[in-house]
């Protein structure tokens, strides 16, 4: 029970985040229009995630975005009148690692 209980405890310092890496002819990432939704302390994670909009391939996206810790979520491909590719990823961090408010 003692294990149980201190596993639950453990999840729940963590919340996942998402982001949307969009690629025509360059990429493009975005983390949502609010951005207190995504806000870690750490100023180097959002540069290091601003590299991927000098990316040109969605093979250059998905191993740069697996190799900094993101998981693949899904693909949508561009329709008939476009050759966009919209890739969506997602993060595990833990709370401590963001801003305050939106750990709230």
């Amino acid at each position: 029970m003692f294990f149980t209980s201190g596993y639950f405890a453990f999840a729940q310092n963590k919340v996942d985040k998402y982001c949307r890496v969009s690629v025509s002819k360059k990429a493009k990432i975005s983390f949502g229009l609010k951005k207190e939704l995504f806000a870690p302390k750490d100023t180097t994670v959002i540069q290091k995630l601003n590299y991927v909009n000098q990316l040109t391939t969605e093979t250059d996206v998905l191993n740069y975005m697996t190799g900094l810790g993101w998981k693949l979520v899904d693909i949508h491909a561009g329709g008939l009148y476009t050759a966009t590719e919209v890739i969506y990823f997602k993060k595990e961090f833990d709370i401590s690692e963001l801003d305050q408010q939106v750990s709230k």
